[in-house]
């Protein structure tokens, strides 16, 4: 528990693998095919301080409220959305270059939008195909064409004798961990390494890193992304 708590987490390239079925918009993986490519996740040292890259940067949106107040401005106070009844507002990002922002309407439901027009790119998948027991997934922003997201596999302990608290309650038996290309569709899978605890969460921290949410107990985990070059020349 001590080395994890002094652990980075970081999702290791591991090169072009095999083929997924694209995601259906707002739904599960459609027929078309792409080649994609796998990850893994793994642990690594904790690195200190704050790269430049997530130095906080001025936003050309914002949003103001949440929910069903929930509502996005431009850099000029101009509201370019707005939740509407039965589509509340609860999270808006921006990759990194400020080109696409990322918005939560909630009940896993997520839109890629244009920041310049708000004009709508992509939906990202509700769940994963398998298990059929897996939950929706949370999706973030990993780069400036990729997102991250994790759906929880539930517990699989008895419920009998359990109220509906206690059994919404029990931790999940696992995670599940995807990336999402933007400009394709693809879909790939991330293998999670026997050094990351399960079961966990994806979230940020106040500089807008990724960060693992360990779900018993354990300290948050800082994640990156790198290339597995072992096979260039």
């Amino acid at each position: 528990m001590k080395l994890l708590r002094s652990l980075v987490l970081l999702v290791a390239f591991l090169g072009s693998a095999c083929t997924l079925s694209l995601p259906a918009a707002g739904s599960a993986f459609g027929a078309k095919k792409e080649q994609v490519f796998r990850y893994m996740l793994v642990a690594v040292p904790l690195e200190d301080g704050v790269s430049p890259a997530h130095r906080r940067k001025p936003s050309p949106l914002e949003l103001l409220g949440r929910g069903s107040t929930g509502r996005i401005v431009d850099a000029k106070g101009n509201v370019v959305m707005s939740a509407v009844p039965g589509k509340p507002i609860y999270g808006l990002s921006l990759t990194p270059d400020r080109s696409k922002a990322l918005i939560d309407f909630g009940d896993a439901e997520y839109s890629l939008n244009s920041v310049n027009d708000v004009r709508h790119i992509a939906t990202p998948p509700v769940r994963p195909d398998e298990p059929e027991d897996a939950t929706s997934f949370s999706w973030l922003i990993l780069d400036d064409d990729r997102l991250i997201g994790y759906a929880d596999l539930p517990s699989l302990e008895p419920k009998e004798g359990l109220t509906a608290s206690e059994a919404d309650g029990l931790p999940p038996r696992g995670t599940l961990v995807y990336i999402y290309a933007i400009s394709t569709g693809a879909m790939s899978p991330v293998e999670i390494d026997n050094s990351v605890p399960q079961p966990f969460g994806i979230s940020t921290d106040s500089h807008g890193k990724l960060m693992i949410s360990p779900l018993l107990g354990l300290d948050m985990l800082e994640m990156k992304i790198i290339p597995d070059r072992s096979n260039e020349p």
